[in-house]
């Protein structure tokens, strides 16, 4: 099941408009942050928390943002080492999640916490953007 796409289960908060290149991301595609407040599909481990993407762009299309949720429970897929419920979780490759460490906070990897454990291509709930 990889390279699934994060399910909204429970909004908490709003989507924001954030800036992105005017390249196709897919509803529920994770998103990289960079500068400045700009937004990127998620190609890899360690990215930044930048959200999960609200709504689908589409390529060529001229729009340059897009509507991010950066807090709400999504159902989400665990990585090779799986997560844990309770436990701080990184985006370990595209829309693929595992455990990390508390000390991950200062670097912006951590993408919020677990409320399942969950192994290798299974799905979880969890709750994005509180670390």
């Amino acid at each position: 099941m990889a390279n699934s796409m994060a399910v909204l289960v429970v909004e908490t908060e709003l989507p924001i408009m954030m800036t992105c290149a005017d390249a196709a991301v897919a509803k529920g595609q994770c998103l990289t942050l960079a500068d400045p407040f700009t937004v990127s599909a998620t190609a890899g481990a360690n990215a930044l928390f930048g959200g999960i993407a609200a709504e689908e762009k589409i390529n060529g299309d001229g729009k340059l943002t897009i509507a991010v949720y950066r807090g709400g429970v999504f159902k989400l897929e665990a990585g090779t080492t799986g997560v844990t419920v309770g436990k701080p979780m990184k985006i370990e490759a595209n829309n693929e999640f595992t455990d990390t460490a508390a000390d991950n906070s200062d670097l912006g990897y951590i993408w919020g916490k677990s409320f399942e454990t969950a192994t290798d291509g299974q799905t979880f709930l969890a709750e994005i953007g509180r670390g």
